[in-house]
C-alpha cells in the first residue's frame, strides 16, 4: 500500500462561526422587519457576540410598524420580546452555548443598532 492511498482528501472547513451567526440573525431580522438587514457586522469574542446593524434603528422601527405584507395579507403579530427571544435562540443554536444575557443598544443619532449576547463559559471542572 503506498503512502498516497493513506492520505485522506481534504475535509471542507466549517463556515466561519461569525458568518453563520450573522446569517442566522439576519433570518430572524427578516421575519420581523420584512427584509434582511442592509448592512450588518457580526463579531464573536470569547463569550460575547456583537451584531451591529448600520441602519438597524430605522429599519427595525419601519419594519415593525408595517401591518400587512405587500400582497395585503396581515403579518403575524411581532413583538420586541418575540424578536429578542428568537435572536437569543438563534445565537444559542449556532454557538451550542446558552445565552446568559442579551442587551440592545439603538443609537437614534447614528442609526446604529447593536445587539450584544453574553454566552455561558465553557469552563471544565
Amino acid at each position: 500500500m503506498s503512502d498516497q492511498q493513506n492520505v485522506r482528501p481534504p475535509v471542507e472547513t466549517a463556515p466561519d462561526l461569525s458568518t453563520e451567526l450573522g446569517s442566522s440573525l439576519a433570518s430572524v431580522w427578516a421575519r420581523y422587519v420584512g427584509a434582511r438587514p442592509s448592512k450588518a457586522d457580526t463579531e464573536l469574542d470569547g463569550t460575547v457576540v456583537r451584531w451591529r446593524l448600520a441602519e438597524g434603528t430605522r429599519e427595525f422601527e419601519e419594519g415593525m410598524s408595517v401591518a400587512a405584507d405587500e400582497d395585503g395579507s396581515p403579518r403575524p403579530e411581532r413583538t420586541v420580546a418575540g424578536y429578542k427571544r428568537e435572536t437569543a435562540a438563534a445565537v444559542a443554536k449556532v454557538t451550542q452555548r446558552r445565552v446568559m444575557a442579551m442587551m440592545s443598544d439603538h443609537d437614534a443619532k447614528t442609526g446604529i443598532a447593536t445587539e450584544t449576547f453574553i454566552l455561558e463559559d465553557f469552563r471544565k471542572y
